[in-house]
């Protein structure tokens, strides 16, 4: 195909032809997606292998299960790097989650899709958490929706927002009970 035509199918579909695999490919779009987006192992692994799926269909001359061993020696690699961390990322991603106001089942949910230990998270949480932390995330939730303590008191439509974001019935009752100077305390602790 010449560069005309390749030009002409890349208007059509809006994407680039992907290009060969290869382990230097691998390993610049690998340090080019670490650059931009912090990653767990799992989360990087599947990113890779998406986009050996994507050039195998292109050329047919490749094969897949050579491509992918190729994905676990940079995933390999980068770890021995520490370019890849799973317990660094899981407790930076733990305390960015906690800012936004997300409870414990909602963070474990969230890393187990990107590919991170359960038994890790739960770990990392143990160790950040302490004894409030659960009461200030859901006391987030309610400032950012002007609920509870911060404004509406339909409680039963709270207590379901509450409880959708993870929340248990005994920790949402506690934040929906407070009054707004003493939400405003413990979020400020």
């Amino acid at each position: 195909m010449d560069s005309a035509q390749n030009k002409k199918s890349q208007k059509k579909t809006g994407r680039k032809k992907p290009k060969k695999i290869t382990a230097q490919y691998l390993h610049n779009a690998g340090l080019y997606y670490l650059q931009r987006f912090a990653a767990s192992r799992g989360q990087f692994r599947s990113v890779m292998l998406r986009k050996i799926k994507r050039s195998c269909m292109e050329h047919r001359d490749q094969d897949y299960e050579a491509c992918a061993r190729l994905v676990e020696e940079t995933v390999e690699k980068f770890e021995r790097a520490g370019l890849l961390n799973d317990e660094l990322y899981t407790r930076g991603a733990v305390i960015s989650l906690r800012r936004q106001g997300k409870s414990k089942n909602a963070i474990v949910s969230k890393l187990k899709t990107r590919g991170v230990a359960a038994t890790l998270v739960t770990e990392t949480l143990g160790a950040q958490d302490t004894e409030d932390s659960e009461l200030r995330a859901a006391l987030t939730v309610l400032r950012r929706k002007k609920a509870g303590p911060f404004g509406d008191r339909d409680t039963e439509k709270t207590l379901a927002a509450l409880a959708r974001a993870g929340f248990s019935y005994d920790t949402a009752g506690r934040a929906m009970k407070m009054d707004r100077v003493e939400a405003e305390e413990i979020l400020e602790s």
